[in-house]
């Protein structure tokens, strides 16, 4: 529902003010939320594991041509859908490949930038790094729109920085590589997000981005590991690898779909503030089973740094949810004093003019911004992955 603005109010009367306000956004059960929050979770976290696995064997560097693999997996599954009527038609159209090129191309290079790193790093400085995205786009933000920035925020994005320090001190398995690269990620993630806000069209539907999106993906990747040789050893290479690993390059191109789906799901039955926690929450498991299964070498002042990084990302979840609470309870006083406004105005017609007609408005039409998702108040780059998934 669009927000009214002043000049674009209704004018309704005291004696509709009787019916009750419901929401546009629909929230599913609460059995049914969980389901969703979890199978994000579930998903997210074989993902980053997969990822890892398939990224860092000692015998089988191919990164570019493992993500055109995943990018097509996911033009697959998409189209596939399409084609069976298990999803909404999508038709292609040139004009949306020209549009969504130049955010493209700099989401390859996020893609392939973070493919070196998990080669380079470890899980749990993998994890904690990616913080620093967040801090990135915030502070680009800041300088550029002027997006206020409250002490908790400012609170949380210290806390991040100072446990990526401290990580990568105490992190013995770290190389000046593996950090470099992980800097080069964090650099064009924020640029990634910059050109996003300003270039990804908003009147063109999720999963028609999303399959526009991965198909330039494929193509770029695709073309770009043919001229670095990387196709031909790669498709000649990968059946001689175990069993283990051809099952995770497979699960990446299997849950690089699912990880859209399911991150949908829990946007849609559930809010933007929940989504944000379970995120946030989920690079806990991430970092601690990354470090068990591949074997990471951690000093104790190391686990201090990764415990730091992860709860500021809860501190940023938690803090960013008590904002968006207080921006819709704001809100949602501007509109009670409008309607108050309005009701005084059609009284005063009534005294004059005698009985109106009925207003065809009801207050059950405006929604109260309390009653609506919090992800519709969500602040540009508040959230990363969100923005990221979108196009994934």
């Amino acid at each position: 529902s669009p927000r009214l603005g002043l000049d674009a109010a209704p004018r309704i009367s005291g004696k509709q003010m009787s019916g009750s306000s419901h929401g546009s956004h629909h929230h599913g059960t609460h059995a049914e939320a969980v389901i969703a929050c979890a199978s994000y979770a579930l998903v997210s976290t074989c993902l980053s594991l997969c990822n890892k696995l398939v990224f860092s064997g000692a015998d089988f560097n191919y990164p570019l041509a493992i993500l055109a693999f995943q990018s097509f997996c996911a033009v697959v599954f998409l189209k596939g859908g399409d084609i069976l009527g298990i999803s909404a038609r999508i038709s292609l159209q040139k004009n949306l490949f020209v549009r969504m090129l130049p955010v493209t191309l700099l989401f390859c290079l996020m893609l392939w930038t973070s493919g070196k790193a998990l080669r380079h790093c470890s899980m749990p400085l993998f994890t904690v790094f990616k913080n620093l995205a967040v801090v990135g786009t915030t502070s680009w933000e800041y300088f550029r729109f002027g997006t206020s920035v409250s002490m908790g925020i400012l609170a949380s994005l210290g806390l991040m920085v100072a446990g990526s320090v401290i990580a990568g001190y105490g992190d013995l398995t770290a190389t000046t590589e593996g950090v470099l690269w992980m800097l080069a990620n964090v650099a064009i993630t924020v640029a990634y997000l910059a050109v996003l806000r300003d270039v990804m069209p908003s009147d063109v539907s999720p999963s028609s981005k999303t399959l526009h999106n991965n198909i330039l993906t494929f193509i770029i990747f695709s073309l770009v590991a043919a001229v670095s040789g990387e196709l031909e050893p790669f498709y000649s290479r990968l059946p001689k690898q175990s069993t283990i690993f051809k099952f995770g390059v497979l699960m990446t191109g299997v849950l690089g779909t699912a990880i859209n789906m399911t991150t949908f799901w829990c946007m849609h039955v559930a809010s933007g503030a929940t989504y944000a926690f379970v995120g946030a929450t989920n690079k806990i498991p991430v970092a601690l089973l990354g470090h068990w299964l591949f074997h990471s070498v951690i000093t104790p002042s190391g686990w201090t740094g990764v415990a730091l990084g992860l709860s500021a990302g809860l501190v940023y979840a938690m803090t960013k949810e008590r904002e968006r609470q207080e921006h819709a309870r704001q809100h949602s006083e501007e509109h009670v004093s409008l309607l108050k406004g309005a009701s005084r105005d059609d009284d005063d017609l009534e005294d004059e003019d005698g009985p109106r007609e009925r207003s065809r408005w009801q207050v059950s039409d405006v929604v109260p911004l309390s009653d609506r998702s919090s992800s519709e108040f969500e602040e540009p780059g508040a959230d990363v992955e969100v923005q990221m998934t979108e196009t994934r």
